[in-house]
């Protein structure tokens, strides 16, 4: 079983068909009920400076959250940029797994075969990169 962090980034990167279609499945099954519903924010992104150990403020990313029910437990959906959709099934998504509801129990195989499936792609795109990599001592391309 993937941590929330590992699964909310295979739900990110899978795409809003794979998102929805898990989404869906809880939401046949189970009343959602909407707590907030798709909202824009700021998000303060702090990093720490290597050499001095310090922590800086990098500036503001625009986030769109969601807090979704499932029964008696709460689901939050959250991601960088303004997508109002994803947000509302990651947090039902979320809610699904925190309540643990039957239909979760096929999703882990399903999640593993899309983070497998988005190693492939990020492979791929990789490979064409490298191939206009310079060697700066020579200036040559490797």
């Amino acid at each position: 079983m993937p941590s929330r962090r590992e699964r909310t980034r295979i739900l990110v990167q899978a795409g809003p068909e794979f998102r929805r279609s898990l989404a869906d499945e809880a939401r046949r099954t189970h009343p959602i009920d909407v707590v907030q519903p798709p909202t824009r924010g700021l998000v303060m992104v702090q990093l720490r400076e290597s050499a001095k150990r310090t922590r800086f403020h990098l500036g503001e990313v625009t986030v769109t959250e969601a807090k979704v029910r499932i029964g008696g437990t709460l689901g939050l959906g959250i991601l960088a940029g303004d997508d109002s959709e994803a947000a509302l099934d990651l947090a039902v998504i979320d809610a699904a797994y925190n309540a643990q509801i039957a239909e979760t129990s096929g999703w882990d195989a399903q999640l593993a075969a899309a983070d497998e499936a988005i190693a492939r792609s990020q492979a791929e795109h990789d490979a064409v990169l490298l191939t206009t990599r310079v060697s700066f001592e020579t200036m040559e391309v490797t």
